[in-house]
């Protein structure tokens, strides 16, 4: 949580799309500071440390195997990094409700545009996360969400079962009790 907030607060909590309509002190637009090219980029550029572990682990992967398809993912909070580190790297992602980077990866000095040809974000409707939190920057694939409440439509297990539910599974693979709670009464091997 302390990441998402150090990384989408501004766009997450508006304050961005609002500060530009507010005036503080002489007269200077609030929003000069986050958009100025030296101090605000040059203060949210020290936010990749948030994820350098994973960028540096990257980058040697890429180096030590060269022949590798490399491809990033995550969920939520995983899945906005992993779009960032796409950026970086020019790797592919595929991520599952992640909050929209392009704010943010203009903040960080990426090129947003980098984004469209490198990332997949699949959103199920009513997901809250991908629907308040900016612009996406990739192509995003909208799924149904497999339950009526808009918050438990984030749950990344509610996302599974249902591109499990629309897509199939050609493996027919044994799918836990109670991680598709929805389809727990059709499960013949779980007991009610």
């Amino acid at each position: 949580m302390i990441f998402d907030l150090d990384l989408w607060s501004l766009q997450i909590l508006g304050i961005q799309h609002l500060a530009g309509r507010f005036i503080i002190g002489l007269g200077f637009p609030y929003n000069a500071f986050w958009n100025s090219p030296a101090l605000g980029k040059l203060w949210f550029r020290s936010k990749r440390r948030r994820y350098q572990s994973a960028l540096d682990y990257l980058k040697l992967l890429k180096e030590e195997e060269p022949h590798r398809k490399i491809y990033v993912s995550g969920h939520s909070l995983g899945g906005g990094l992993a779009h960032l580190v796409a950026s970086e790297l020019q790797l592919p992602a595929v991520t599952l409700s992640a909050p929209g980077v392009v704010e943010t990866a203009g903040l960080l000095g990426l090129e947003p545009l980098e984004l469209q040809d490198l990332t997949v974000n699949v959103i199920p409707d009513r997901d809250p996360i991908p629907a308040n939190s900016g612009k996406q920057g990739g192509v995003t694939v909208p799924i149904p969400c497999i339950v009526g409440e808009a918050p438990e439509c984030h749950r990344v297990f509610n996302t599974i079962c249902m591109l499990l539910k629309q897509c199939g599974d050609p493996i027919q693979r044994n799918i836990p009790c109670n991680f598709c709670p929805m389809e727990a009464d059709h499960h013949h091997s779980c007991e009610q």
